[in-house]
């Protein structure tokens, strides 16, 4: 029979008696350093939210404290060292009736407002049992869990407790060492002296009942001394199918433990670590591994601290895996719940690798870059690879050719921007296998998109690794002597654990995390956040100083891009970086890409409001680089939406309202032509080219809050459907189209008359293949201007088809506000419109499922070309009709038909979870679409 109060739980709670009854006074001690230490180093007030599970009813019973407040009914008291008391009795504390039977106590910790929470390891409530009083209850309380280790000559006190006075026993390796009797306590005090394993067995025996607990410990021998074999790397090294050779760096450690599956997760002599003969590198070969299989795995390092690998390519994560749905990561294999606490790492052998269908992508040229920014949450409801690559036809069909992912690395929770990274050769599971994003960058490339990783290192979070092996704790902040972080950050904005960039231990990590991705992954390239962060140069909160011409930051930058070079040569590297010009002239001459914020000019274009409307900027010749090296952008993850301003903030006279959602989607159109045809590559938030209209402030309750910018936002697919944002759609896929065709576009033979206070704005091209004129008229009454063609004769209107003859190329013309024009020289003809009236072929019905995966409904849009007899069915992967949501009806041509499916079958009853298809027939024309049910 097994003690009632678990080890494990004795480490978060310590409680006074042992085994309380309900009618007890108790006396809670929690231990802010376990379970998942939330609240480990805080300074501030912790305060208990806590209730009682009662026998025969579920969940938390007579619950105490509200949440978010300082309320001191709940309030512990600091006892110093990270741990908190609370002294109550049971049954007055928590108003328990006469007849209610109180089986456990529950808890978790918190501050104040409730933001930071301290819970159990996997992020669960803490219980703790209340003894019944009848039952035999034994508890050894020292040593406090399996797996502590004691150096040579250290003093062991082993002692246990039980509920009644007894017969206690101790035996040690099966060897009687102490006996009691008529006692409900029991002390061994021993001495370590030889180097080894050890198992502490404890007895209580009542005269009929034996009660037993049992812990290991490990007595510490010397470390073996000796070098990894040549070609060992940090991490883990497959040698066969039986062997890993685990390695880890780790200066000025005293020993360190390989624990996990393979050995129970308990660190015993055999998994000692071999330390290398500078003190730098543990490591272990792992032998007798079934060929695979998965194994989790941890480094415990001087006996008190669990790492996952910061090489890992794959982590469990005990917070946050449980709310990934099997549908997006089947089989994730189990936390080790019990037996370890924080992340775990994971390697196999024999991994099947991901077959490549084009292993030779050829890459788009860099001037005619039109890079799509996407954040698998928001794009897709589902927030899933698989999912996002059924959407790559809508993005082929726009024009897109690179898509730029925003961070997709093991990050902190789920729900994310991503920014908050933790292990950068991970995948995160929450959009998917590795698998899974392999095949969505070999999708993209068969469509002739290039994939650009957007890659944090700049800073970690304190979920890494390489943070926890070296953490002041007394400050909360990295140590003096970690090798990878400062204990300061060394620049404004900076958010978690600042990198120096300067130690050649983060300059291998670097260059490793760049050629990994490009090898394992094929990325196309990298965007840099917080680039202009790779500084060990001090400027504090200077925001000026910072941006200031660095040296060593430059040196730092070309250093990483000459290693990455000798993998590939030809990767796309942007910076997000904000720097002087002169610093980012430099970089972009040596090949470097850069952001280029336009936001607020061309948004005040768009509004109206012309004081500050001088885009100009966009030109790199005005930055007086060599190259069109800048990634220009109008919207991007990190700014507020253009037609959410346009909305709201939008100028106006007479009739004429920039307000006006299709006026304002067409103004956006205009600032699209101002802004695709500049030379250089160009960069599109998702769902710009719909007119997304939602703040970046939107809070999941409808209100805009600043501190909800990083929170999930409404995904309009529907939007697609609306005929003044497929028009704007259209302005955006032909003028891709033109980017990418016209020679002239790429020329550096280009003006730019867009200053402020100019209502008719115009860009001059000049080239000997084609000449452009772009005019628009960015207020808001009628003006007249100059176009200054620079020849007579017939000038083509590429976007309405529409042409002019120019006999004067000094006369004025007049445009209405908000009218605009791309003129060309010659006859291009430009992508169909993609409307109601004229789809593409592939797809003749236009039809767009959504939500996709659905749990309760699905709508299911398409347009007819003409009037017809229609039907809608949805079959199963067999082929088997399940439901028919149209039995060959009339429907009408131009008009967009909307059908709901629930998920049942045509007798009603709810289909299996899977995959779908839906078939639309009409007119001798026939198009199937895929859908996912997840119930």
């Amino acid at each position: 029979m097994l003690a009632l109060l678990s080890s494990l739980q004795a480490q978060i709670l310590s409680v006074t008696p042992a085994f309380p009854t309900q009618n007890d006074n108790v006396t809670i001690v929690y231990d802010a350093t376990q379970g998942n230490g939330a609240l480990a180093g805080f300074t501030g007030t912790v305060y208990a939210h806590t209730g009682v599970i009662l026998s025969g009813m579920s969940g938390w019973q007579h619950v105490k404290g509200t949440w978010g407040t300082a309320d001191p009914t709940v309030q512990m008291t600091s006892l110093g060292n990270n741990k908190y008391q609370i002294s109550f009795n049971i049954t007055t504390f928590y108003g328990v009736l006469a007849g209610e039977t109180v089986t456990q106590l529950a808890f978790v910790f918190r501050n104040a407002a409730g933001t930071t929470v301290g819970r159990d390891v996997g992020g669960t409530d803490i219980f703790y049992d209340v003894s019944q009083g009848a039952q035999l209850q034994l508890a050894i309380q020292n040593p406090t869990s399996s797996g502590t280790i004691y150096q040579v000559n250290d003093a062991i006190n082993i002692n246990a407790v039980a509920s009644a006075n007894v017969n206690l026993s101790i035996y040690l390796n099966n060897a009687l060492v102490q006996s009691a009797t008529a006692t409900n306590t029991i002390t061994y005090n021993t001495t370590a002296t030889t180097p080894g394993q050890y198992w502490a067995r404890v007895e209580a025996d009542n005269g009929s009942t034996i009660v037993k607990d049992s812990v290991f410990y490990l007595v510490q021998g010397t470390p073996n001394v000796a070098n990894p074999p040549a070609g060992t790397v940090a991490g883990i090294n497959y040698i066969n199918a039986n062997t890993v050779r685990l390695a880890l760096y780790a200066p000025n450690k005293n020993f360190v433990y390989a624990i996990g599956d393979f050995n129970n997760w308990l660190p015993t002599p055999a998994y000692q670590m071999n330390k290398s003969q500078d003190g730098k590198t543990w490591w272990i070969d792992l032998q007798n591994i079934t060929a695979g299989q998965e194994y989790a795995y941890q480094y415990l390092v001087d006996g008190n601290l669990k790492v996952a690998d910061p090489y890992s390519e794959k982590i469990l994560d005990p917070w946050n895996d449980s709310y990934i749905p099997a549908s997006i990561y089947p089989n994730l294999k189990p936390y080790p719940s019990g037996k370890t606490t924080g992340v775990v790492s994971v390697f196999q052998t024999n991994q099947t690798p991901y077959i490549w269908q084009l292993p030779n992508f050829q890459r788009p040229n860099k001037k005619d870059l039109v890079v799509y920014e996407l954040l698998v949450r928001d794009f897709v409801a589902t927030h899933y690879y698989q999912t996002v690559i059924d959407s790559l036809d809508y993005l082929q069909n726009l024009g897109i050719n690179a898509i730029e992912l925003m961070p997709v690395m093991e990050f902190e929770g789920n729900s994310s921007w991503g920014y908050g990274p933790n292990f950068m050769f991970a995948a995160d599971k929450y959009y998917g296998t590795k698998a899974d994003l392999q095949m969505l960058i070999d999708e993209a490339h068969k469509r002739g998109m290039a994939i650009i990783l957007d890659i944090v290192l700049n800073h970690h979070f304190g979920l890494s690794p390489l943070v926890q092996l070296y953490w002041d704790a007394a400050n909360n902040k990295p140590a003096a002597n970690n090798p990878w972080f400062n204990p300061d950050a060394k620049h404004p904005f900076n958010v978690g654990y600042d990198m120096n960039h300067d130690a050649p231990e983060v300059r291998d990590y670097v260059d490793r995390i760049l050629k990994f991705w490009v090898q394992e992954y094929k990325i196309d390239g990298f965007r840099f956040d917080l680039s202009k962060g790779f500084t060990q140069t001090n400027s504090g909160s200077n925001v000026g100083q910072w941006g200031q011409y660095d040296a060593s930051r430059i040196y730092n930058l070309k250093r990483m891009k000459d290693v990455i070079s000798q993998t590939d040569p030809n990767l796309f590297l942007i910076l997000e970086h904000f720097a002087d010009n002169s610093e980012e002239k430099e970089l972009a001459n040596y090949g470097f890409m850069f952001w280029g914020n336009h936001v607020y000019n061309y948004n005040e274009a768009t509004m109206g409001w012309l004081p500050n409307s001088d885009f100009s900027w966009i030109s790199y010749k005005n930055r007086a680089w060599n190259d069109p090296n800048l990634l220009g952008y109008m919207e991007s993850h990190d700014e507020e939406r253009l037609m959410y301003k346009n909305t709201q903030y939008g100028n106006a006279s007479g009739t004429y309202n920039t307000k006006d959602v299709a006026t304002a989607l067409s103004r956006m159109g205009m600032a699209a032509s101002f802004f695709i045809p500049v030379c250089g590559p160009k960069m599109l938030w998702q769902f710009q080219e719909l007119g997304y209209d939602k703040s970046i402030n939107l809070c999941p309750n409808g209100t805009i809050d600043a501190g909800c910018r990083t929170d999930p936002k409404p995904i309009l697919w529907n939007y697609y459907f609306n005929l003044n944002r497929r028009k704007l759609f259209n302005v955006y896929r032909k003028l891709i189209e033109l980017k990418k065709t016209a020679p002239a576009l790429e020329s550096s033979n280009f003006t730019l008359n867009v200053g402020a206070n100019v209502a008719f704005k115009r860009i001059q091209i000049d080239d000997p293949s084609m000449n452009v004129i772009i005019v628009g008229n960015f207020g808001v009454t009628s003006t007249s201007g100059n176009p200054a063609f620079q020849n007579t004769g017939t000038w083509y209107d590429y976007l309405s088809g529409d042409s002019i003859q120019v006999t004067n190329t000094t006369a004025n013309i007049t445009l209405a506000a908000g009218e605009y024009h791309v003129y060309l020289s010659k006859k291009v003809s430009a992508p169909n419109n993609v409307s109601i009236e004229n789809e593409v072929v592939t797809k003749p019905f236009n039809s767009i499922a959504f939500p996709n995966p659905f749990e309760n409904e699905l709508t299911i849009g398409f347009v007819l070309e003409k009037n017809a007899q229609t039907s809608v069915k949805i079959y199963n992967l067999m082929g088997q009709e399940v439901r028919s949501l149209v039995n060959n009806e009339m429907l009408f041509a131009n008009e967009i038909q909307e059908l709901q499916w629930n998920g049942t079958d045509n007798a009603g009853n709810f289909v299996s979870n899977g995959t779908y298809l839906y078939v639309i027939e009409a007119n001798d024309k026939r198009e199937t679409g895929k859908v996912m049910f997840a119930r």
